[in-house]
């Protein structure tokens, strides 16, 4: 059982099922939108494998190139950190993650396969290279936040359904949001053990912050943005996506007013949070 929770840890399966629920809920949106049919649930099941074992294999390597760095900033979430995971075994799994998730997108439509390729060639990029890079590894990572709807959308249609691109939108704001907060958390480590360029380490942890404020702003009135190309409204589904603007509302003051180690991995935490009830809530337009 401790074997099965250190992998758990180390895949931060809690993102990758996050994906894959929301491929599915585009799948969802965009056959009701357009009046037609799901694909075959064997298609339906590759699609959600392709963003899961991909973001997998991505979370496994990073923990991989990361060890030095995590270890300065006592990452101890890290099962690579604790022992609890060698290495090697690690950078076997990260390989296994890629070969099963590249390998579903096959049979998808060439644009899916083409978002599995793309996506998986550029984790491996980020982690050797693009993390160390101010913004550019904070853009990769909220896009790979934000490209699961498009991705969806493509499952089932060639026709782009607006309200989801929005929702893109809202995903990728809420990813760089966290992200910027994610390289104040590490700054440090990251420095020491790798050189990086990050944000916090080029203009400041207090500048870097503030980008990260105005991120979680902006998603108060973006959190509305897909009603307005659209999607459908309920009181169950206005709701959900109002608690979620309120959280990123809460959030821009406190990471200002309280900028500690605790306040930010809360941040990160109740963002992701955030992003789930928002999703729910747009997935209850549907009912």
């Amino acid at each position: 059982m401790k074997k099965i929770l250190a992998y758990k840890r180390l895949f931060r399966i809690e993102h990758a099922l996050m994906l894959a629920a929301a491929v599915l809920f585009s799948e969802l949106l965009t056959a009701d939108a357009f009046d037609i049919p799901l694909p075959t649930i064997e298609i339906i099941l590759l699609s959600l494998a392709v963003p899961l074992f991909i973001e997998m294999g991505s979370f496994a390597l990073n923990d991989y190139w990361d060890v030095k760095s995590d270890r300065e900033n006592r990452r101890l979430d890290r099962p690579i950190v604790t022992g609890d995971i060698k290495p090697k075994n690690a950078l076997a799994a990260s390989a296994i993650c890629y070969i099963i998730g590249v390998g579903a997108a096959v049979p998808l439509p060439a644009n899916a396969l083409f978002i599995a390729v793309f996506f998986a060639l550029f984790s491996m990029l980020y982690n050797l290279l693009l993390k160390d890079v101010a913004l550019l590894g904070n853009a990769y990572i909220a896009s790979s936040m934000a490209i699961p709807f498009v991705f969806g959308n493509i499952i089932v249609s060639d026709m782009s359904f607006l309200p989801l691109l929005a929702i893109a939108d809202v995903a990728f704001i809420a990813g760089l949001g966290r992200e910027i907060i994610k390289t104040v958390e590490d700054v440090e480590g990251d420095v020491k053990h790798r050189k990086s360029s990050t944000l916090p380490a080029l203009v400041g942890k207090a500048n870097a912050i503030f980008g990260a404020q105005v991120c979680y702003a902006l998603l108060v009135p973006l959190s509305f943005l897909p009603y307005f190309f659209g999607l459908p409204m309920n009181t169950l589904s206005l709701g959900a996506v109002t608690l979620t603007a309120l959280a990123f509302a809460f959030m821009a003051v406190e990471v200002s007013k309280k900028p500690t180690q605790k306040t930010f991995e809360s941040a990160r935490k109740t963002s992701l949070l955030a992003l789930a009830i928002g999703l729910l809530g747009y997935a209850a337009s549907l009912i």
